[in-house]
């Protein structure tokens, strides 16, 4: 028999051995790019997903808690100079109780992990303070009391801030 036709015999053979052998190896490495390429869709979809949970559910939850928020320190604050401005005797400790009440409910809404809003919890304190010390709090209650409703603008600005932040991330 001929060299050449003892080679087409080999040469089928060594093909046959890298078809065996090269084959999964590609399949193997097509396979990743596949599962990784999957993966980081996936990963996109669930910020989108996210995004748009955030800007459908969360964002309006975010808005009526400023909103309550906001009436709750324009309760505390009108009610608190009526009964600075009437003699601390608007209908003496029923109405204090209502004051105390709000402050409490206030306190309730605020985060405790973030500065501005310790900040404010203590100015709201403050001015409580000085109303029930009665004519003894009365600078105080004088200096805390426009304070507290000038912080509180800026804390429902940033808040506000960071809403349409997290709704423009949504887009």
């Amino acid at each position: 028999m001929p060299q050449a036709d003892k080679a087409i015999p080999v040469l089928s053979l060594v093909v046959a051995a890298l078809a065996v052998f090269i084959s999964p190896l590609v399949s193997f490495f097509i396979s990743r790019g596949q599962i990784k390429n999957s993966l980081e869709l996936n990963q996109r979809q669930t910020n989108s997903s996210l995004a748009v949970a955030n800007k459908q559910i969360v964002a309006p939850m975010r808005q009526k808690w400023i909103n309550d928020l906001r009436d709750l320190i324009a309760e505390l604050a009108s009610d608190s100079l009526h009964y600075f401005r009437s003699g601390h005797d608007f209908e003496g400790y029923k109405n204090f109780q209502r004051l105390t009440f709000l402050e409490n409910k206030i306190q309730l809404m605020l985060n405790p992990n973030e500065e501005d809003h310790q900040k404010l919890e203590w100015m709201i304190g403050e001015m409580l303070k000085a109303l029930q010390a009665g004519e003894k709090g009365r600078d105080t209650f004088i200096a805390t009391h426009p304070e507290v409703m000038k912080f509180s603008r800026q804390v429902f600005k940033r808040e506000w801030n960071r809403l349409k932040e997290n709704v423009e991330v949504g887009n």
